[in-house]
C-alpha cells in the first residue's frame, strides 16, 4: 500500500473511533474525555486524511522520508491518544505527563517532515 492511501486509511478510522467516543459521550452525558475525542479527531483523523491529499495531490512520493513521516505521526497520535484516554480517565499525570510531551513531540517532527517533503515536492508534479 502507498503512504498516502495508508494515511487516509487510518484517518477514517481515528474519524469513526472518535465518532464512537463522541456518541457513547453523548449516551452517558460524561463527557470527561472531551479533550482526548478532540484529539482522536484532529490528530488521528484530520490530520492523516490532509497528509493522504498532500501526498497525492503533490505526489510526494514514498521515499523513505515519506515513510518516516508516516509512522511518526501515528505512532505519536496512537500515543498521545491512548495517554490521553487514561489521563482523562483519571490516571497519574505526573507519569503520563512526560509520555503525553514525547507524543507532542513526535507529531510535531512528522509536520516538521511533512513541511520539508512539500518545499522539495516539484512544482510540475502539482
Amino acid at each position: 500500500m502507498k503512504v498516502d492511501r495508508i494515511h487516509l486509511v487510518l484517518g477514517l478510522l481515528w474519524l469513526i473511533a472518535g465518532m464512537a467516543l463522541g456518541e457513547h459521550m453523548g449516551r452517558t452525558q460524561d463527557h470527561g474525555q472531551m479533550p482526548t475525542h478532540a484529539h482522536i479527531m484532529l490528530v488521528g483523523g484530520v490530520l492523516p486524511v490532509l497528509w493522504a491529499i498532500l501526498n497525492r495531490v503533490w505526489k510526494m512520493g514514498s521515499g523513505l522520508l515519506a515513510w518516516a513521516q508516516l509512522v511518526l505521526h501515528h505512532a505519536g497520535a496512537t500515543i498521545m491518544i491512548v495517554g490521553l484516554y487514561k489521563l482523562y480517565g483519571g490516571g497519574n499525570g505526573e507519569t503520563l505527563g512526560p509520555v503525553l510531551g514525547v507524543s507532542a513531540l513526535l507529531v510535531m517532527l512528522a509536520t516538521v517532515l511533512m513541511l520539508f517533503l512539500a518545499i522539495r515536492a516539484r512544482p510540475d508534479a502539482a
